[in-house]
């Protein structure tokens, strides 16, 4: 299922570096956010020159997308080392290991000091459970 599956301490161990690529995460995404805001006021027709709302509508259009490719970039490179992100807003952070022999997804949220949780493929963070053991090699 995933190319690479990791041990308990191998995924707190990268918990600073996803602690801070979060905060960058969470930054583009509430720039993000701002500038579609102001895309979509300056379409209702909040400026008065035409020239002046197309170029701005294409500067801002330009902008939500460069942030959008930052942002992808940033999920792409976190998942190539095993990291999957499940929601930039609630901070909540996946890590592929085994428990029984089983895949399983260890389960972290922000402001969470270590994983302690781990919920099965296909449940929901809402369903993770306490972390007795793992299959760490």
């Amino acid at each position: 299922m995933f190319s690479k599956y990791l041990t308990l301490q191998e995924a707190n161990d990268l918990l600073p570096s996803v602690r801070e690529e979060l905060v960058h995460l969470q930054s583009l995404e509430r720039e993000c956010k701002t500038v579609h805001h102001h895309l979509k006021a300056v379409k209702k027709g909040a400026l008065e020159e035409v020239t002046s709302r197309e170029e701005d509508i294409f500067l801002l259009e330009t902008g939500v997308d460069f942030l959008e490719i930052q942002a992808q970039c940033y999920v792409s490179q976190l998942e190539k080392n095993g990291i999957y992100i499940k929601s930039i807003d609630e901070g909540l952070v996946d890590f592929p290991a085994k428990v029984e022999g089983n895949p399983v997804l260890l389960c972290w949220k922000q402001g969470e000091e270590f994983i302690t949780h781990y919920h099965h493929l296909f449940e929901s963070f809402k369903k993770r459970k306490k972390i007795y053991s793992t299959d760490d090699r």
